[in-house]
């Protein structure tokens, strides 16, 4: 099998949401498709990645570094055993000349070509990348496929804002969430306070709530924010202080019982090491979400894991952030613990998943080959003129 052409673009998000630090409205994501010299039940096959949100669209990386170099590989040195493309020899590919560390941009860019590698080998194999995923697991002891969910929103609106999130969550029920995740750190804290209060209310026995700052609070905010939490029964705090900042994490894990969430924001295996090492992170309670699509890509997200069993992590641990579909059919098969769903299915992160069937807190899994991009509601939308 060879490569034979891959194109990619940028896709326009123009949410109208708004979290502490960051607005969506001018947020933007990339698409990218890898067409190779083989079809399969009568169709080229098409290897297909969409981004994660909140880091804005890599396509000039693509098109000016990482591209290049997959296209100018001989087939031979990208080969599997098998007759099709192995990831972990691309990977090796695409990052030749490139020096460690300073990751900065390029982890998204190389998350796309190597999350439409394994979406291409799912689709050769001819099933779904979960059970694809499962297949090359199960000597790491991941059990049955199971994908459990947590809807995420809660952003800030300028208008009726409580009534709005407590909106949001009724419909986020409607569709079979037990687990939410709403925005705190965009008002004062007694405004957050009375959205958190809101939402509880809203929520039915056996449900569970959890908050996310963003990154955006300092060490002292942070502080108050914990000791003001403590009266509510949260699912976990998440991203309280900078993701860099592993002695503000570890004072605020050492001082609370309070179970916290980070990772989202760190992009290798090496970063992933320093948060374990340095962080405080307790493996009875905290959640790590190393977004797989802009942490280098399933590759790379296979040696994290490795890092986190050398210190005696559970994978259950893992809530991968926003990857939609791809962390979808990662968490399945490979024995995570949550997938994150948009809770707003009127945007288009929430229109990728809007069509997977939610029950009691479980997601039904994906039974089309590859990721599943092809069965989702707005498939043209993203991939329009890049597969042809």
């Amino acid at each position: 099998m060879r490569i034979v052409a891959a194109h990619a673009h940028t896709v326009r998000l123009s949410a109208a949401a708004r979290s502490s630090n960051v607005s969506f409205e001018d947020m933007t994501a990339s698409a990218l498709a890898i067409h190779t010299d083989v079809s399969k039940n009568g169709k080229q096959l098409v290897g297909l990645a969409f981004d994660s949100i909140g880091r804005y669209d890599h396509s000039g990386l693509l098109r000016d570094r990482f591209i290049p170099r997959l296209l100018a590989a001989d087939p031979q040195d990208y080969a599997d055993n098998d007759g099709g493309i192995d990831p972990f020899r691309v990977w090796d590919i695409v990052m030749q000349n490139e020096k460690p560390g300073g990751h900065g941009e390029r982890c998204g860019a190389v998350g796309l070509i190597d999350a439409a590698l394994w979406d291409l080998a799912a689709k050769r194999a001819d099933v779904p990348l979960w059970r694809h995923l499962m297949k090359l697991e199960q000597a790491n002891g991941a059990g049955p496929p199971v994908a459990e969910v947590y809807a995420s929103g809660g952003h800030y609106r300028a208008h009726n804002d409580v009534e709005g999130v407590c909106d949001d969550v009724r419909r986020a029920i409607a569709q079979g969430h037990r687990r939410f995740k709403i925005k705190i750190g965009g008002v004062a804290l007694g405004a957050d306070l009375k959205r958190i209060e809101a939402v509880l209310a809203v929520l039915e026995p056996q449900m569970s709530l959890a908050v996310d700052g963003n990154g955006a609070f300092s060490r002292e905010t942070a502080l108050r924010y914990v000791e003001a939490l403590a009266a509510y029964p949260l699912m976990w705090l998440e991203e309280p202080v900078n993701p860099l900042d592993f002695e503000s994490h570890r004072e605020l894990a050492e001082g609370s019982i309070m179970p916290l969430a980070a990772g989202e924001n760190l992009f290798s295996a090496d970063d992933a090491r320093n948060l374990l090492r340095y962080g405080g992170l307790r493996r009875d309670r905290d959640m790590l979400q190393f977004d797989i699509s802009l942490s280098y890509g399933i590759v790379e997200y296979r040696r994290i894991l490795d890092e986190l069993s050398e210190r005696g992590w559970s994978r259950r641990r893992c809530a991968p952030h926003a990857g939609h579909l791809l962390a979808l059919n990662a968490v399945a098969g490979m024995g995570l613990g949550l997938a994150e769903f948009a809770m707003d299915t009127a945007t288009l992160f929430g229109k990728l998943t809007s069509h997977v069937a939610v029950c009691d807190g479980k997601a039904s899994l994906p039974q089309a080959a590859g990721v599943g991009f092809e069965a989702t509601p707005v498939f043209s939308e993203i991939f329009a003129g890049l597969l042809n």
